[in-house]
């Protein structure tokens, strides 16, 4: 029973999907390394880590470019952007820009949208070249109506939808309703008709993603849900 449970286990559509990204890292390598060196070719980071040193804040870590360029060219194999067509592309809560420069790297294009409130990510994006809009993701609140719409929406660590501190440390966060809106606003003011939202969550401390009703709302909006993460199609 116990080698029967194993190889079902297997089959399970998680295994199957995490096996397939690692394949595809595998067989379509991108060399962060490479991009990693090309990228401190400019002593500007030297300074920026001088001016930021680890230790001092949290959010000083991200002068970390070796692992913040590994970690995002990770994350743009997995939606195969090493490969195919090129894509317009939408990093929501772009923090320091890594995602988008990877991206800009193997030849799509796009745009950062977060707020302005770290010196140090103003520093990066700079550095980075990637271009930011700067706006605050809220409740039944659209988002700024861009030039062109894109192929492609990400979300990493997803924290916008994050109301108010609990006493036991975890998040009130947005109701299905709220949700509903966000959705409805970027499949009809932001993605084109072939285009994908990817959101991923962070776990909070009670372990849960994201609410009961909130992941049926998901599904019930055609999502396909992998671990943390949430890909939703513009139509």
């Amino acid at each position: 029973m116990r080698a029967g449970h194993k190889l079902l286990k297997l089959f399970e559509p998680d295994i199957i999907a995490s096996t397939r990204e690692h394949m595809h890292r595998a067989l379509h390598p991108v060399s962060a390394r490479k991009l990693h060196i090309e990228l401190e070719q400019d002593k500007s980071w030297d300074a920026l880590r001088e001016k930021y040193p680890r230790g001092v804040k949290e959010v000083h870590r991200f002068g970390d470019t070796k692992f913040w360029i590994k970690r995002n060219v990770e994350r743009a194999q997995d939606l195969s952007l090493d490969r195919g067509p090129r894509h317009h592309i939408l990093d929501l809560g772009c923090g320091p820009g890594y995602f988008i420069y990877i991206a800009q790297k193997l030849g799509h294009s796009g745009i950062g949208l977060d707020i302005d409130e770290q010196p140090i990510f103003r520093d990066t994006l700079g550095l980075l070249k990637v271009h930011r809009v700067v706006h605050r993701i809220e409740a039944h609140r659209p988002l700024p109506v861009p030039e062109q719409k894109f192929d492609l929406i990400t979300s990493y660590l997803t924290c916008f939808n994050r109301i108010e501190r609990l006493p036991d440390g975890n998040w009130r966060t947005w109701s299905p309703d709220q949700w509903q809106f966000f959705l409805n606003d970027v499949r009809s003011n932001q993605l084109r008709e072939s285009g994908m939202l990817l959101l991923e969550f962070h776990p909070q401390r009670n372990g849960e993603l994201y609410p009961a009703d909130v992941r049926d709302l998901f599904l019930q909006n055609g999502a396909r849900l992998f671990r943390s993460k949430v890909f939703m199609r513009a139509s």
